[in-house]
């Protein structure tokens, strides 16, 4: 083989791998595009279950429903010609399309995670779970109350945890704020504050002072079935 040979050997086998790093590298750009296209469409799709639950609450996204909708399926669209696009083909409009795309979903999260913080900032009921648990010493059933107190604490603690909603998150909401006014009422009506302050003084070291004990509050302890369990200590 001559030097002309080899030379043009060389000349040949260069242009070979520049054209398949070329083509590695559009491939590259191709499948990372397609990937952040995938991205976005299930982004969207979370936000869109989102704005769904937020609107059953009234929540004022009504104008972002139909973009989000028609942006998911330009995303489709997008990524079904993806598959078939030619690796030489001008990657610029598409990247254009991608980044508008990218600017709508994050507008979208921040509308939605708006609008759910809203809505998590209902006024929470409360609850004196110190009475709770001494009412529970002093020998009175609460069981199902702090069952109930518990459970609600749970979702309350799940959806506060949760950026976006899921679908069925707002009646959840309302259902655990509803299930701590109920709890606290129960607990009113089985003592009241007077009665409560009583209970609960007698639970410290300090005890609570004996012209406490009107007829009303001794009545009360009678009715709760507890009065036996105090007993004055002189000092």
């Amino acid at each position: 083989m001559t030097l002309i040979e080899q030379v043009q050997r060389l000349r040949v086998a260069a242009v070979a791998a520049h054209d398949e790093d070329k083509i590695n590298r559009r491939t590259g750009e191709l499948a990372g595009q397609a990937e952040n296209v995938e991205t976005l469409i299930e982004t969207i799709q979370r936000l869109s279950r989102g704005v769904a639950e937020l609107r059953t609450a009234h929540a004022a996204l009504d104008n972002l429903d139909p973009q989000a909708a028609q942006l998911a399926a330009d995303l489709h669209a997008l990524a079904e010609m993806l598959h078939s696009q030619d690796a030489d083909a001008p990657l610029q409009a598409l990247k254009a399309q991608v980044k508008a795309a990218d600017g709508f979903v994050k507008g979208l999260r921040k509308s939605v995670e708006q609008a759910w913080i809203a809505e998590r900032n209902r006024e929470v009921p409360v609850i004196n779970e110190d009475l709770v648990t001494t009412l529970s010493k002093s020998g009175i059933d609460v069981e199902e109350i702090r069952i109930k107190i518990e459970k609600a604490q749970g979702v309350l603690n799940v959806l506060n945890n949760r950026v976006v909603p899921e679908s069925g998150d707002v009646a959840r909401l309302t259902a655990a704020l509803e299930s701590l006014q109920a709890c606290g009422k129960q607990i009113s009506v089985l003592v009241d504050p007077i009665l409560a302050r009583v209970i609960m003084g007698a639970q410290e070291a300090a005890g609570t002072p004996l012209n406490s004990f009107t007829p009303e509050v001794l009545t009360g302890l009678s009715r709760l079935g507890i009065l036996d369990r105090f007993w004055v200590r002189l000092r």
